[in-house]
């Protein structure tokens, strides 16, 4: 469990957590994040992790690398029936999995994400995780949009 320090509370850019139990190398995914997106990344091993996270620092991405859904049951049963709706809309949920299919709107439906990538397609992450989020700004920028007015009223 996370330890309750104060420099926690003033991370100031938002967040990507990984929940990583895959045995490729994930140093280049967290300089993507770090150096070219500007992220602070923490690492969660724990369901108690994520929590703690989402409660204190602006969570804008969830990046699971797991071998099963088995592994990450805890954290992925949170993100899909215990966050708040209006919450989860604002984060980005990545699986890696060896088994998927990368990019494929079924599976990426399926798992209640936002962006599936096989692991044998990690070395193309960055290209990857560009294609998808520009398909999710396009599908959300009206819902935003309306949902801005809405709140102006």
């Amino acid at each position: 469990m996370i330890e309750n320090a104060y420099q926690d509370y003033l991370i100031e850019k938002p967040l990507c957590l990984i929940f990583w139990k895959l045995f490729s190398d994930i140093n280049s995914i967290i300089k993507f994040f770090q150096e070219e997106k500007d992220f602070e990344v923490r690492e969660i091993k724990s369901i108690d992790d994520l929590i703690y996270w989402l409660k204190i620092a602006e969570a804008k991405i969830i990046l699971l690398g797991i071998n099963s859904l088995e592994e990450a049951k805890e954290i992925k049963d949170y993100i899909d029936k215990k966050l708040p709706i209006e919450k989860r809309r604002d984060i980005i949920v990545i699986y890696i999995l060896p088994e998927v299919n990368t990019l494929n709107p079924k599976e990426t439906f399926l798992l209640s994400a936002n962006l599936v990538i096989s692991e044998k397609h990690l070395l193309e992450f960055p290209k990857i995780y560009e294609k998808a989020s520009r398909y999710w700004e396009i599908l959300y920028k009206d819902f935003k949009k309306a949902l801005t007015k809405y709140l102006e009223i």
